[in-house]
């Protein structure tokens, strides 16, 4: 009996699909043990099953000897083929996508998922018929008009996510709108006429989009041009982006696992809400896909985008002031010629400050050993950072000191970090500053031989003045959500902060989460204690606890240890099973997610701000005392009379946070001998 090639069955599918999906095939041919089809934008060749690899080369070849962009290798059958033919492949089966030579994008079905290709197929098919793939250079200026495009488009149905009940949404909104509270102040908040949910939404299409944008270019970048990100976004939909961001495994191909931490923002990643506006990630990915990420991204392309899509009325009611790029560079030059020759450059400006600054990097080390250490205690999107990672980076290439690449990233994290309190700063921070140092742990051309946990800390500045006061083992802070006793680390996070209501609180109680209450301010804690000798065993290796931290929220003590690389003993085992116990028990009510998240922070900012630094560079932010909530402007208050920088009594209603901050800086970041330049 004579049998159809099993190719054949192959290409009966694309056929198909070409007709459904409307699609004409300018020539076909057939080859050995396939077939290719012509169409306009790609060329398409059937192989027959489990035979894809084979040829692979060669398609390639061919399709770059054509100019043809794209490609797409299918070896899936239609279903025929697994009862008819008499021994019929049962392995894997699926197609690529080829951009540029380079794999972009695969699907595999087992024989049990065939039936799902045909649809599949032709869902690729038509939006590469539809939209130019890596056809355009990222300007800030056109991403910025895209992601417009997307939030008028999605903004209304987005407000509506926001205003569900829903205890996830809530509970995620409650901390934002504190956070804001101690971030802009009551008064600016209340000026805002486009209210607060509009707010709320617009500020999360920005953080989902910068998510998205900042992954794409990470996984172009490691991945040697070829990105994956949007075009899984157009074609999955919310399946693809639980997975990605909510469970956070977008870039662990490339040992990328923490890179975002949970926020506010995070409520449209959740898979209760994620299905409800899975066509607003479809639409943001055909947004994205567009754009070629494998070419070089400009340092401020990031910050230009937060800056064009955050409106600038709005920016300046809630007291945010960026910093040009040019004058930030100035300031790294003045200062560090005040640190390494001990007085300012004779000049106002140099023509060559980028050799100069390499210059001076390189006499600090040559005297001391090591890099000046650097930090922006409010340092926004990092662009005092990024200049000075962009300098550490050039001496590195000119100089070619002793250190393995490995090791200088290693001391670039322990010397170069930052501070914020706006989720949104914090992530653009992250992007920028692994985008400057990822090349140094690139190993076989894109795995990470060591994922950095970059030290950018979401933290109130003022919570390190406070906690250095250790006022009594009864204190609690509502300043910046935690409090501090003598001996371990003791953290009490506000239910409050979340609109916890009494019988919830009740209920926690009563299943074990350890809360007390301050019968003063009539506020709820959770408390959790962590020993301080299990701080001290990681050496001040703070990227290996913050690792270690990060296990412990998703694998529990197992993680941690894992992360840690040290077995607990039996006093530490009982402290972190009790934390994880907690965050278990609260992931019912929707509450464990940010806040682990800061847990980590406050408890990384504190160990880090113990070491000093030679450079406190940055932009302050600028809000009147006044126009903060009444125990928060009490406590600034207080802080600016123990800081001595409390104006006289006739000029007392113009105390600016910025004079508080500055103050903070100037006491707990600065080395002896360093510099402060805080604008």
């Amino acid at each position: 009996m004579a049998y159809r090639k099993p190719e054949s069955y192959v290409k009966s599918l694309i056929d198909h699909v070409l007709n459904k999906a409307s699609i004409i095939v300018e020539r076909e041919e057939a080859i050995p043990d396939g077939f290719r089809f012509y169409t306009e934008k790609i060329v398409i060749e059937a192989r027959a099953p489990g035979r894809s690899r084979e040829g692979r080369g060669r398609f390639l070849r061919h399709l770059k000897a054509l100019g043809f962009r794209l490609g797409l290798l299918v070896d899936t059958p239609v279903r025929e083929y697994y009862v008819e033919y008499p021994q019929p492949y049962m392995g894997k089966v699926g197609f690529e996508l080829y951009l540029d030579g380079v794999l972009a994008y695969e699907r595999g079905f087992g024989e049990k998922e065939v039936d799902l290709a045909e649809s599949e197929l032709e869902s690729l098919l038509k939006v590469l018929g539809e939209v130019e793939i890596a056809s355009r250079e990222p300007k800030p200026e056109v991403i910025v008009s895209r992601v417009k495009s997307v939030a008028s488009r999605w903004e209304e149905t987005l407000v509506s996510e926001a205003l569900r009940a829903s205890i996830v949404v809530e509970s995620y909104k409650s901390v934002w709108k504190r956070g804001m509270e101690l971030l802009y102040g009551g008064d600016a908040l209340e000026d805002i006429k486009r209210g607060m949910d509009k707010l709320f939404t617009e500020l999360t299409i920005y953080m989902a989009f910068l998510k998205v944008l900042g992954s794409t270019i990470m996984e172009a970048m490691l991945g040697g041009g070829m990105y994956t990100i949007p075009l899984r976004l157009v074609l999955d939909g919310h399946k693809i982006v639980v997975k990605l961001f909510w469970e956070r495994k977008a870039l662990t191909r490339f040992n990328i696992n923490y890179l975002f931490e949970r926020d506010e923002y995070d409520w449209i990643f959740s898979p209760e809400v994620a299905e409800r506006v899975d066509g607003f990630f479809r639409d943001l990915g055909r947004e994205l896909v567009e754009f070629d990420w494998g070419r070089p991204v400009g340092l401020d392309l990031l910050k230009r985008v937060y800056q064009n899509i955050v409106d600038v009325t709005l920016r300046r009611q809630l007291g945010e002031f960026y910093t040009p790029d040019w004058l930030a560079k100035l300031i790294l030059w003045r200062s560090l010629n005040l640190l390494v020759r001990g007085e300012p450059p004779s000049d106002v400006f140099s023509c060559d400050i980028d050799g100069e600054l390499v210059e001076l990097i390189g006499e600090f080390y040559r005297r001391e050993g090591r890099i000046p250490r650097f930090i922006d205690p409010t340092c926004g999107s990092f662009t005092f950072g990024v200049q000075y990672l962009d300098a550490l980076l050039k001496w590195y290439g000119r100089d070619r000191p002793r250190l393995h690449p490995l090791d200088f990233v290693r001391l670039i994290v322990e010397s170069v970090a930052g501070i914020d309190l706006n989720p949104v700063a914090v992530v653009t921070a992250k992007v920028n500053y692994l985008l400057q140092i990822h090349r140094l742990l690139l190993l076989r051309g894109e795995y990470l031989q060591e994922e950095p946990m970059t030290p950018i800390y979401r933290v109130d500045l003022l919570f390190i003045h406070e906690s250095s006061r250790r006022a009594g083992a009864g204190r609690r802070s509502l300043l910046h959500y935690f409090g501090w006793e003598e001996g371990p680390y003791t953290l009490y996070i506000p239910l409050s902060i979340m609109d916890v209501k009494k019988d919830v609180v009740n209920k926690l109680k009563q299943e074990g989460v350890p809360i007390v209450h301050e019968k003063g301010a009539g506020e709820y804690y959770i408390k959790l204690v962590i020993p301080k000798s299990l701080v001290e065993r990681f050496a001040g290796d703070l990227s290996k606890l913050h690792r270690a931290l990060i296990g412990l929220s998703l694998n529990g003590v197992e993680g941690f240890e894992a992360e840690a690389g040290f077995s607990l003993d039996s006093g530490e085992r009982r402290a972190l099973e009790a934390i994880a116990n907690t965050f278990s028990k609260l992931e019912r009510y929707g509450f464990d997610t940010v806040w682990h998240s800061i847990l980590v922070n406050h408890l990384l900012a504190l160990v880090a701000s113990e070491r000093k630094f030679d450079l406190v560079l940055g932009n302050l932010p600028w809000v009147n005392v006044s126009k903060y909530p009444e125990r928060y402007r009490e406590k600034l208050k207080r802080a600016a009379r123990e800081l001595g920088v409390s104006p006289p009594r006739e000029a007392a209603k113009k105390l600016d946070v910025s004079a508080i901050l500055f103050a903070v800086s100037a006491r707990y970041l600065l080395g002896e001998g360093g510099v402060i330049g805080l604008m």
